[in-house]
């Protein structure tokens, strides 16, 4: 009896040894931070999206009216020389119209129809936007601005952030008296979309007798990356 709780204290003496000398592992310190960098685009082509907005009496006076001036429209267009494959429809809607908003009080009913044009030549926005308004179209949206090799400007962003965010971590790294060791982690946000804006215009479908022109401003294409490294101290 006496050897059998000799034999159990061992047990537990041991167990309680073992559990005393496992150790959590050490921590690693780490230095995050996170990088922004940029690439800049000149402007070289353009997205034009022009609406045609009619309103009668009748869902299909509506309808009809639309259909008639956005078949106008694209067809101004296509002798400007722009393709089937660069004048498409963004899109249509077709419904009850109201006072002030207020269902209690129906007006008849408003159709609306987007066509989207897609301009090689950013010379030619105004051409474009003149000629929709000309034809009947009575609002043209943001217009975007693009420019060349988008994704590769993304890229080249994302190069300058890591290396930002880099820089950034080594001089918090000297400053707290020590360097910097391994890669944790390196992670950055989905893209967004690249292009630049120019604000929406809402016109009376009367055409203006100027021309109009537009020089937009270069396009940042932004990114960033957050990183982790690991914090040597100074020994």
């Amino acid at each position: 009896m006496r050897s059998a709780l000799s034999a159990l204290a061992l047990v537990v003496a041991i167990g309680i040894q073992s559990t005393l000398g496992a150790q959590e592992p050490a921590r690693v310190s780490e230095i995050a931070v996170t990088g922004r960098g940029e690439a800049i685009l000149t402007p070289d082509r353009a997205v034009v999206v022009a609406t045609v907005v009619t309103s009668a009496s009748s869902a299909a006076s509506a309808a009809n009216d639309n259909a008639r001036i956005v078949s106008e429209v694209m067809s101004r267009l296509r002798a400007a020389g722009y393709t089937d494959r660069q004048v498409t429809n963004g899109g249509y809607s077709l419904g009850q119209d109201y006072e002030n908003g207020d269902r209690r009080r129906p007006r008849g009913f408003v159709a609306r129809n987007s066509i989207r044009v897609e301009v090689p030549r950013i010379n030619d926005v105004g051409k474009v936007i003149d000629t929709s308004i000309g034809a009947g179209a009575t609002e043209i949206s943001p217009i975007q601005f693009l420019g060349p090799d988008m994704p590769g400007a993304r890229r080249n962003a994302l190069r300058s952030a890591v290396e930002e965010a880099r820089r950034d971590a080594e001089t918090l790294a000297q400053a707290a008296g020590g360097s910097l060791g391994r890669l944790l982690s390196l992670s950055t946000l989905p893209a967004q979309p690249m292009y630049r804006e120019l604000s929406a215009v809402v016109v009376t479908g009367v055409a203006s007798s100027s021309a109009t022109e537009l020089r937009p401003n270069d396009i940042t294409v932004s990114a960033t990356a957050s990183a982790r490294w690991e914090f040597i101290p100074r020994r």
